[in-house]
């Protein structure tokens, strides 16, 4: 099945879409939640975040665009909810550093703005090179710690956040082209 045509299903709010979307992205799901949480919390509460955020995007189904795909939505769900259940654990535990520079899709439902903006994001990936894109897209999108991608792409580790800092840069400086400054200098 296509992704435009489960999207299409989820609109509806077919059950059968619900359970697809379960069984096609659950493992993908848990990775991300499993690479924000670490070992704070046990699988279990994984599980139960990861049910929550498959919860969370049948409530939003109606909002989906064909056009942008599921992964986007799906990664950026995961990444809110693990962020949400860890806040609720320590009322400290800021992430803004993690995410500060990144357009993040939380309520795209209420704002077209950001939907243009993550379509801007997905641009700009688009016109880097496959190991920018990769350092960049496991980081933010899978949560994979540095060490971890260094290991995985048998590089150094400063040679990786030189690699995801000029990346960052770009995506800044190519956001600013198009008029989305980051206020936060």
């Amino acid at each position: 099945m296509t992704e435009k045509r489960l999207i299409s299903m989820l609109k509806a709010k077919e059950k059968k879409a619900l359970d697809i979307l379960i069984e096609k992205y659950s493992s993908y799901v848990y990775t991300i939640i499993r690479n924000i949480i670490g070992g704070v919390m046990p699988s279990q509460d994984i599980e139960e975040i990861c049910a929550d955020c498959f919860i969370k995007i049948w409530q939003i189904s109606e909002n989906l665009d064909e056009k942008q795909g599921l992964s986007p939505y799906i990664a950026a769900c995961a990444r809110n909810c693990a962020r949400s259940r860890l806040r609720g654990l320590h009322d400290d535990y800021s992430t803004d550093e993690l995410f500060e520079d990144i357009v993040s899709p939380q309520s795209l439902s209420d704002n077209f703005e950001t939907a243009e903006q993550i379509k801007l994001v997905s641009q700009c990936l688009d016109g880097l090179s496959d190991n920018e894109k990769e350092i960049f897209v496991r980081f933010y999108y899978y949560g994979e710690k540095i060490k971890d991608i260094c290991q995985k792409l048998q590089m150094s580790e400063s040679a990786c956040k030189t690699r995801l800092c000029r990346t960052r840069e770009k995506l800044r400086k190519y956001l600013a082209e198009r008029g989305y400054e980051n206020e936060k200098k």
